[in-house]
Order: C-alpha cells, then sequence, then structure tokens
C-alpha cells in the first residue's frame, strides 16, 4: 500500500495516524455492499477511546440518500435499520483488517466501523467500484498508545473521482473505489473462484463472427472460473454439473468482478446452499462494453462465438468430472438474451436456462439493420453441429420448444413482457399454454418460493412445449427483476434438477414450423400459424418499436440502424 496515497487533504495530525480506509463488503440483492469500513493508523488504537460517534462516513447508500431522498433511494429496510441505512452501527477496535466475530480486541491498528445493511436499494449498482467507495472523517479524539490522535476535518477515502459518460454524451464525477482498498471476502484466495483478466489468464477466442459488423474478430475474453476443491470434484466425478452465467450490459467491463459483483447470481451458484447437494463448475465470462453479447434486434457479437469456445475448452479441461446431461445457464439482460440466442445454436445443449429480465425472438432479415448474419456456413464455432438444424435454425420459437426454461420478468419491463406474451400466444395457437403467474415481490419470500414450486409443478414436462413456466413480479422495473428473482433459491433448485435428456424425450411444437399467417381483427393468432418466417416484434426499453412491429418486413429507402442493446 502506498501510505502517501492516503495522506492527501489530511491536516498533519491526522497525516500521520491514518494510513489507509478499506472497504469490506459482500454481494446483495443489488450488487455489491458495504458491510464495515475498515480505518488503518499507524499506531496501535485503544478500543475504550472509540465508540460509534468517533467517525462520520460516507458510502454508496449515504450518497444515494443525499442525492435523491431517502424514499427514491430505498426500496424497503428492516425495521432496525430504518432511517440508518448505511449508516454506522458498532465501532470497535481489531488487531486484524476485518470485522470480528468476538468484538475486537483492547488494542490495534485497525478501526471497525460496521454499517447498517438490512436494506435493499431501489436502483441497482452498476459499478462494484462505485458500490465500495467510502471514506470517514475522524470526528472525536481518539487514543493511541503513542498519544492521542486529535479530530481531524478532512476525509480519508480508499477512491478517486472518475469523469463517466454515458451512451447519451452526459458527463458525471463518480467516485470509484480503487481494487486493492476493496476486500470481497466470496472471491477472495481459497473461495474458489479464479480471476483470468486481459493479459493475465483471459481466454485466446479465435475466427469469432459478428452480426454487428459480419467480421471475425480474434481477442482475449475475461472470465472467472468457480471450480469445487479437488476432493470434492473426485467424489463427485462424472456427476459434476457445468453452468454458465452471463450478467447485463450494465456490467459491461474488462475486469472480471464487476460480473461477479454485479447480481447474486454468481455467489448463490458458488454457495453452499447450491454446492452441497449439486457440486457444480461455474463460468462467467466478462464482456467489454466494445463487445456487447446481444442487440434488441436479435443480433449478436462476437462474444457470442468466444463464449462458445471457452465453455467447449471447460468441457474439455474437466472432461471425466462434468456431466454433460446436466449443462445451465443462468443471466439476465443482455446475458440472458445471448444465452436464449445461444440456445438455437446447438439444439438440447443446455439442460435447463434460468432468463431474467431476458427476451429473444426470429429475424430472418438481420442484415437490414446490422452487418452480418449467423449462419452455420459462416460460424461453424457457434454451430459446431450439435443439435444443428438446418432447416430450422433461425425459427428460435421452434427451436426452443423442448427446451428447460424458467422465465422472470417484471410486469414494468415493457420489452421481456411483451416478447415474452408474443411466446405464450405463438405457443398456445400451436397448443400448448405456458404455465404464467404473476405476484408481488414483497410477499414474505417463503410464500413466494411457495408460488413458485406450484407454478413450475404445472409444467406438462412430457409434452411437446411443456418445459417453458413464466414468474411475472409485479410492477417493478427491467433492472429490478434480478434482485428480486435471484432473492430466491427454489428458481435454483429447479435448475439444477433438470436433465438434458429430458428435453429430447419431449420433442418440439411441430406445428411451429408452419408459416406465419398473421393475427385476425381480435388480435388472435390465425389457425394453423407457426412462426416460420415472422420477424419478432421490436422493442425499446419503453415499448414497442413503432417501425419494427410483429411481422415485420424491410422497408425500401428505410435506412438500416446500428447495433442497440
Amino acid at each position: 500500500m502506498n501510505i502517501n496515497s492516503w495522506r492527501l487533504g489530511l491536516s498533519a495530525s491526522g497525516a500521520s495516524a491514518i494510513v489507509g480506509v478499506r472497504a469490506y463488503g459482500f454481494i446483495d440483492l443489488e450488487g455489491a455492499k458495504v458491510s464495515a469500513i475498515i480505518v488503518e493508523y499507524g499506531h496501535e488504537i485503544l478500543a475504550h477511546s472509540v465508540d460509534a460517534g468517533t467517525f462520520a462516513i460516507s458510502d454508496y447508500t449515504i450518497r444515494q440518500i443525499l442525492l435523491h431522498g431517502r424514499e427514491s433511494a430505498i426500496e424497503r429496510a428492516g425495521e432496525a435499520a430504518a432511517g440508518n441505512e448505511g449508516g454506522v452501527v458498532k465501532v470497535y477496535v481489531s488487531d486484524r483488517p476485518e470485522p470480528s466475530q468476538g468484538g475486537g480486541a483492547e488494542r490495534g491498528r485497525y478501526v471497525i466501523v460496521e454499517v447498517e445493511t438490512d436494506y435493499t436499494l431501489s436502483g441497482q449498482n452498476i459499478d462494484y467500484r462505485a458500490a465500495m467507495a467510502v471514506g470517514v472523517v475522524q470526528q472525536k479524539a481518539i487514543e493511541s498508545t503513542e498519544g492521542t490522535i486529535p479530530p481531524c476535518r478532512a476525509e480519508a477515502v480508499n477512491y478517486e473521482i472518475v469523469e463517466r459518460q454515458d451512451r447519451r454524451g452526459k458527463k458525471t464525477a463518480v467516485p470509484l473505489a480503487r481494487d486493492g482498498e476493496i476486500v470481497l471476502p466470496e472471491f477472495a484466495e481459497g473461495s474458489g473462484w479464479t480471476i483470468n483478466r486481459i493479459g493475465a489468464g483471459a481466454f485466446h477466442a479465435r475466427h469469432c463472427y459478428s452480426e454487428y459488423t459480419g467480421r471475425y474478430e480474434d481477442f482475449e475474453l475475461p472470465y472467472a472460473i468457480f471450480v469445487p476443491k479437488q476432493e470434492v470434484l473426485e467424489a463427485n466425478r462424472g456427476k459434476v454439473a457445468l453452468v454458465l452465467h452471463m450478467e447485463h450490459a450494465g456490467a459491461n467491463s474488462a475486469e472480471p468482478l464487476a460480473s461477479l459483483a454485479s447480481s447474486r447470481a454468481a455467489v448463490r451458484h458458488a454457495g453452499e446452499e447450491v454446492q452441497s447437494d449439486n457440486p457444480a463448475i461455474v463460468v462467467v465470462p466478462q464482456i467489454e462494453e466494445s463487445r456487447r453479447t446481444t442487440n434488441d434486434q436479435m443480433a449478436s457479437s462476437e462474444a457470442n462465438a468466444a463464449i462458445w469456445q471457452l465453455v467447449d475448452s471447460v468441457l474439455a479441461r474437466f472432461r471425466g468430472f462434468i456431466d454433460e446431461n446436466r449443462i445451465y445457464g443462468t443471466g439476465q439482460s443482455m446475458g440472458g438474451m445471448c444465452l436464449l440466442a445461444m440456445a438455437a445454436q446447438r439444439d438440447n445443449f443446455f439442460a435447463g436456462i434460468l432468463a431474467v429480465g431476458a427476451q429473444w425472438g426470429n429475424n430472418y432479415d438481420k442484415t437490414f439493420q446490422n452487418g452480418g448474419d449467423r449462419t452455420p456456413e459462416r460460424d461453424p464455432v457457434s454451430f459446431n453441429g450439435f443439435g444443428l438444424d438446418r432447416d430450422n435454425f433461425r425459427n428460435w420459437y421452434y427451436m426452443v420448444s423442448d427446451d428447460n426454461v424458467l422465465v422472470q420478468t417484471c410486469s414494468g419491463d415493457p420489452m421481456a413482457t411483451g416478447l415474452w406474451q408474443a411466446l405464450a400466444d405463438y405457443y398456445a395457437a400451436a397448443g400448448r399454454e405456458i404455465p404464467h403467474e404473476e405476484w408481488d415481490p414483497f410477499l414474505p419470500v417463503g410464500e413466494q418460493e411457495e408460488r413458485c414450486a406450484r407454478l413450475l409443478a404445472r409444467r406438462e414436462t412430457d409434452a411437446p412445449g411443456g418445459g417453458i413456466a413464466w414468474i411475472s413480479f409485479s410492477g417493478g422495473s427491467h433492472m429490478a427483476t434480478w434482485k428480486y428473482g435471484y432473492r430466491l433459491h427454489e428458481p435454483f433448485r429447479w435448475l439444477y434438477s433438470r436433465r438434458r435428456d429430458e428435453e429430447g424425450r419431449r420433442g418440439k411444437l411441430g406445428k411451429l414450423k408452419n408459416p406465419w399467417l398473421g393475427r385476425d381483427a381480435n388480435g388472435k393468432v390465425r389457425d394453423g400459424s407457426g412462426t416460420a418466417g415472422l420477424n419478432s416484434a421490436q422493442f425499446t426499453p419503453h415499448g414497442p418499436d413503432p417501425a419494427f412491429g410483429e411481422g415485420w418486413k424491410p422497408m425500401p429507402g428505410f435506412s438500416r440502424r446500428s447495433p442497440q442493446s
């Protein structure tokens, strides 16, 4: 640690006292969340001289409340936490730079400031470094082994102010914690996670086709991988599951921790609740902003093929340990969209998919809006022959009609809701009802688990089209979906109980191979209609795109749009 970097802005007394500030935290429903601030001093501090009023602190939650007001910033809070979200709960001295279960020590170089975490933010922590940016002001005198340390009005921080520009060009100054001053034990050494960064273990992807440009790319794909301990692998040889998890575009970065810390999904997969019954290797590709996996025109970037190469390499590396009947996919928004697209490229490759705030559909005319079109000839990586159906691979609705898919959306997300409702209409016309239930995401978790189990039990698991079920959370927003969805364990229990071979036995909805015939005057899909030749309606985050409604065709004179997501 460069101690001098902590002294900038401190008074003479403070500069010689505080030598470091670190944020200690965990991954909650909204992403990374601070649970303690570790203040390091140059001398041992005496425990009797610190209390809850010793420091004024700043953290992500406190900043959000100051910027937007508590009612806007906080979605829910525990009774004891209300009014103190992100605030000081306990202060004590420790001889170790981490929270103490035993209440600390009589003296030590670290003062631990535990903060309130029993709340849920209204928004999502887009960047773990922003979520873990903290500061402290020592506002009372402290006693050390070397004498009294007087108060200091300057703030000691673990972050730098960085100017960010969003896709609309708006610039914002954002405090971002320095990576060396963040402690996330869930991903620390010994956790089972390995972080592979560009230039340091990233996967070397080759000849990866992009539908955005129609070109091939060679590049390094950063990723994280969780591997159970060797003795667990050996004890479960041939039975270990493989999970591919992909995050939303808000986690786009070159840093693999961005995806790990963006939602509860990766932590859940690697946690004891799942691993105790279902030992699994978990792969989390990290997508850079310039390589967004999917756009809203049902097209995908070079990352699509790169992810397949990465998965193939993991299967080869752990051959003999992984049960290829138990390969699963989870993802939200952009990541879930990519998974859904991949499901039609290698038919029945995934034994089950949990798609959260994500959707997909058909686009038979991708080059009208994009620079390329992924086909088995152009992309033999993604279409490697596994489950290849050359006649129907563009008819996504037909291709996934025998798959195990659990959908989670918020009713306040028009894009995901609209496209899944369309699928439900098409399947109903082909003779299969999709089990669908909506409930309040603030119901007691136990009641939600029971409702989820009942919904999944309604699937006609042996019938074509019977592997899909759909949960809607009332209200909410697009990005709220994974806060609500990953809170529940039942979807994970369902996922890990699925097997690839049950999809093959189920069979597909053959009627979906019929040509698209449109809807009647009442909006009902016409009798005998399938989805062949159908271009799905396209949506913006605010609702249907009027230029690209259901069944749209390329329009002469209408300029091709660039990829969006």
